[in-house]
């Protein structure tokens, strides 16, 4: 395939690559070009430089249509040896929402692709059929994905890893769910790592984009290397001293059932209850016992949240809380390895296990209550593991009564309606992941307000928690907390780094020649706060 490739600017700035891809799958035609460096400037990287260029090429797109782009972006952090530098993001217009949208990853995929030399990859159009994407430094390959069509996320990562072996090649990829168009299916890397929420692995499907693999081995050149060195060699020391992250590293994500149980914001049958008598089986302590919990990071992290699991002849990371929120009390299932059997599902036919969890615990209110007439056999009562695990099968593929709850819980309440919409718990089409806001007041307020209703949005717990926090606190916290996690959205890093913007500033400008303060940062915030809602507004969102 030919490739058209720019002259690049000099002047582009360090700790990125200063190119970026652009792919046309209708054609496909892709050229390379140099990152544009007033964008960066503007919105540094990751979520703002993807929010930017949606805004800027895709106004108003169809969201499952050829002219949606679907980016992959780095941040001038991903791939450096800044710790949890593995962060990387997926931006695009939501099927689900029809909202703006940045969902985030860890594993090694976003180092990869900074390391084949692109700051982003902007694809759009549609394939005539199945194709995946190979792209190093030599430029871009658009290969045949016909064999892998129907299979699995796991089959589909291992059979391009051997394909492709390369220096370290990493792969992201859908399955059935995302070829199904399924507004809920997500986007799979490294295997058990996700681009999890907004339905971004429809979007990829509607496009015949089977898989994107990645590899290379460009250096990343820091603007002051002895002071950015100096600078993360304290902020790393920090990392690993600070009590929290030793905490997390023990308990991992899983810490949140127990707490949550016990300042009652556990979301429990479709978010009827803050507490769950079947906590204890589900919790993180459960899991190390009856999965083999083993300790794992994802590339450049010592904080170690994730785990390893085994167990009946399976093995995944895994799960998380919000996992286990949603798959577990939600439904009102305490069982870990029965949790763990449904997320290792969701995770091979490509569904994000939170809007999965909620549409599976909105399904049992709607079994209960009597409102679907046709079942398929299944006996959806509360806390049915295997019924759930065959449900989350049908949704997958859109068999039977799964084709009604396959995009999520709006448009399934407007399918089914005799009141469902009542408890339907999304925002704007987005179930709602965390908490249960009946538990924990700040946190409604943030999921409501933001782009789009996720904890990874903002995450108000420990702050509601404190000692001295009022109800008069909440519109400031909410405000200045959603800046603030745009602009480390931007960086991009991980949510469990426990330093500030003033910690993080010095690294950034060492790193990039920048010559940002935390003000400066935080009107970048601001600005993307105010680009998402215009954009929002724009596209018509609203509840129904």
């Amino acid at each position: 395939m030919m490739t058209q490739e720019h002259s690049l600017k000099k002047e582009a700035c360090v700790s990125y690559t200063g190119k970026c891809m652009n792919v046309d799958l209708s054609n496909g035609r892709h050229e390379i070009q140099a990152t544009d460096r007033t964008l960066l400037e503007a919105y540094l990287g990751g979520k703002g430089l993807g929010f930017a260029l949606l805004e800027k090429y895709a106004p108003n797109p169809d969201p499952l249509g050829p002219e949606n782009p679907l980016i992959f972006v780095n941040g001038p952090f991903t791939g450096s040896q800044v710790q949890t530098s593995a962060r990387t993001c997926v931006v695009t217009k939501s099927p689900l929402t029809g909202s703006i949208h940045d969902s985030h990853c860890g594993g090694r995929f976003g180092p990869r692709l900074k390391a084949a030399g692109y700051d982003y990859v902007f694809i759009t159009g549609k394939s005539v059929s199945p194709v995946y994407l190979y792209i190093t430094p030599e430029g871009l390959e658009i290969k045949d994905a016909s064999r892998l069509w129907g299979k699995g996320i796991f089959q589909t990562n291992d059979v391009l890893i051997e394909q492709h072996p390369g220096m370290e090649p990493r792969v992201a990829c859908i399955g059935p769910a995302g070829e199904n168009l399924g507004r809920i299916a997500c986007i799979g890397v490294d295997r058990d790592r996700q681009y999890g929420r907004g339905g971004v692995g429809a979007v990829m499907g509607s496009k015949n984009l089977k898989a994107v693999v990645v590899d290379g081995n460009e250096p990343i050149v820091y603007h002051d290397e002895e002071r950015f060195s100096d600078l993360n060699k304290k902020l790393t020391k920090d990392i690993l001293t600070n009590e929290g992250v030793i905490y997390r590293r023990q308990k991992g994500t899983m810490k949140w059932i127990r707490l949550a149980q016990e300042y009652e914001f556990l979301p429990t049958r479709n978010f009827q209850k803050c507490v769950f008598d079947g906590f204890e089986k589900i919790s993180s302590e459960a899991c190390r016992e009856e999965l083999g919990w083993q300790d794992v990071g994802c590339f450049n992290c010592a904080i170690r949240c994730s785990k390893v699991a085994k167990w009946n002849g399976h093995e995944m990371e895994g799960p998380e809380y919000e996992t286990t929120a949603f798959l577990g009390s939600g439904c009102e299932i305490a069982d870990a390895k029965d949790v763990a059997t449904a997320n290792f599902i969701c995770d091979d036919l490509g569904m994000d296990t939170i809007s999965a969890g909620v549409t599976c615990s909105f399904a049992m209110e709607c079994y209960e209550k009597g409102l679907v007439d046709d079942w398929n056999g299944l006996d959806l009562s509360w806390g049915n593991a295997s019924a759930q695990q065959e449900f989350l099968r049908k949704m997958a593929f859109r068999q039977g009564v799964g084709e009604i709850f396959a995009d999520g819980t709006r448009l399934a309440a407007q399918k089914i309606g005799k009141g469902s919409r009542e408890f339907a718990i999304n925002i704007f089409g987005m179930e709602i992941s965390g908490v249960n806001p009946l538990g924990c007041l700040t946190m409604g307020v943030a999921l409501s307000v933001a782009d789009f209703g996720s904890h990874t949005r903002l995450w108000l717990t420990e702050a509601e928690m404190g000692p001295g926090f009022t109800i008069e606190d909440i519109p400031e916290a909410v405000a200045a907390g959603l800046d603030t996690i745009n602009i480390r959205n931007c960086m991009i890093v991980c949510d469990f780094v426990p330093s500030g913007l003033p910690d993080l500033v010095p690294i950034l400008n060492a790193a990039t020649g920048f010559e940002h303060t935390v003000d400066s940062l935080m009107k970048i915030g601001t600005r993307l706060t105010h680009l998402a809602r215009r954009y929002n507004l724009r596209n018509g969102r609203k509840f129904t």
